[in-house]
């Protein structure tokens, strides 16, 4: 692993050599794996990290520049394909984990919404593209400056939103505030209301699906959603992998693909966006849960549309922040913490697939290697996210979820400041300012 130019008389930066290789002086760094006494600290503390994030909704990313790029000084390309094996570990199982866990609010139904998924998946695919796309095109101090900008940005609102949810949670303690929703059976309803038969048993099936743990027709939106845009962006090259049908990186037909992509994401949308409309067209007829609609509304439906664009243009950008706006935006719209962080860390699950094929694709690190970073994610996740939500579930703490999305803010922010100070003194302010194109 070389590629960084160096300076002999100021070396590198930790676990690396500045070596000679016949042409230039680069920073050699040792066995990624290799076990030391401050390596096996370092090993020690991904478990705690990635569990930390995962709690709060906001996926890997945040482990990538305290973790990956300052403790252990991986090379660019090794860190993102460790971040991916952790992305798609942790993910995988969370997710599991989530639609099994129950709401605190209303026990019977799932903790995840799923109908916000639905939407947030028909454009974070696009979105990642594009902000990949641009992120191949600036420099790395461009990068840092985005994440700080963002990042510091998030600790206002994260704060606000702690307070705030933290006092509804004493209230509903307290009595003080009521789940004033009550989830009517169709008895309740036949009771209450003036609807016939027929307008009976469709409340009744709307009901039915609605308390499913597995939601079979919205999860074939959202995977859907995911193959059809996996597919097409499977044709573009980049500088990490081939395109599938032969297309070079460094031709007009390449970028094209995006024009592709963003047709496929139009029509794929639209017909989507219509099924989900007359469903709440007869959820309205019948009386369901009027408070609850995401698609017909036409402002929510682009709330949470727009929302999805920024969770997968910031991922595919600065390569984090995906997990922090979706928890952001569903927070603002008055979802409590927990459904917030669930629904969120859903929705980076369908970003660790992307982040899967791009792995095997461009895949440097042995498999060994692979299952060994899989082993610490499965650690993070075993025992400090489900402890965690055990706990939280126990407690009903559910605002503890943004006082860890805090501190995993507050560590990237420190992070990228020394990373900033690290690579301007010894490798020279300047290379953090060029542009290296690929084609």
């Amino acid at each position: 692993m070389s590629d960084q130019v160096c300076d002999p008389d100021k070396g590198c930066w930790l676990l690396s050599n500045c070596e000679w290789n016949g042409i230039i002086y680069t920073c050699v760094h040792d066995p990624i794996l290799e076990l030391t006494l401050y390596t096996g600290f370092v090993f020690s503390l991904i478990p705690i990290f990635l569990g930390i994030g995962i709690l709060g909704g906001l996926g890997t990313g945040m482990v990538k520049r305290p973790i990956l790029n300052l403790m252990l000084n991986y090379p660019a390309s090794i860190a993102t394909q460790v971040g991916d094996c952790f992305l798609f570990v942790t993910t995988t199982l969370n997710s599991l984990l989530l639609i099994f866990e129950k709401h605190p609010d209303h026990p019977e139904l799932p903790l995840v919404n799923f109908e916000i998924s639905i939407i947030f998946n028909q454009t974070i695919p696009l979105a990642w593209s594009v902000g990949a796309f641009l992120q191949q095109r600036i420099p790395q101090f461009a990068i840092y400056l985005f994440q700080l900008c963002f990042m510091l940005g998030a600790i206002p609102f994260l704060w606000k939103f702690t307070h705030s949810q933290k006092q509804l949670e004493i209230d509903k303690r307290d009595k003080k505030v009521l789940v004033i929703e009550k989830i009517k059976t169709k008895e309740d309803m036949a009771n209450e209301t003036s609807l016939n038969a027929k307008e009976l048993q469709q409340y009744e099936i709307f009901y039915i699906l609605n308390h499913k743990k597995i939601q079979i027709k919205n999860l074939c939106f959202i995977f859907g959603s995911f193959i059809v845009n996996q597919t097409i962006v499977l044709m573009r090259s980049n500088k990490f992998n081939n395109s599938i049908i032969g297309i070079d990186a460094c031709t007009l037909e390449n970028n094209l693909i995006l024009i592709l992509i963003l047709c496929a994401n139009c029509i794929y949308t639209i017909l989507v966006y219509w099924n989900k409309r007359n469903e709440e067209f007869y959820k309205d007829l019948v009386q369901y849960r009027p408070d609850y609609r995401y698609f017909t509304p036409k402002k929510t439906f682009w709330f949470y549309y727009l929302g999805g664009c920024l969770a997968g243009f910031s991922t595919g950008f600065i390569g984090m922040g995906g997990g922090l706006i979706m928890v952001s935006i569903l927070l603002h719209k008055k979802i409590i913490a927990r459904e917030a962080a669930a629904t969120a860390g859903f929705g980076t699950f369908m970003i660790a697939l992307n982040s899967l094929i791009q792995l095997f694709l461009q895949k440097t690190i042995t498999t060994g290697q692979m299952f060994t970073f899989f082993g610490l994610g499965i650690i993070g996740l075993a025992f400090i996210t489900k402890p965690a939500y055990i706990l939280m579930n126990k407690f009903k703490v559910g605002y503890v979820v943004l006082i860890v999305d805090i501190i995993s803010v507050t560590n990237n922010v420190l992070a990228i400041i020394a990373l900033i100070i690290i690579n301007s003194t010894l490798y020279g302010f300047d290379r953090m300012l060029n542009y290296h194109e690929h084609c």
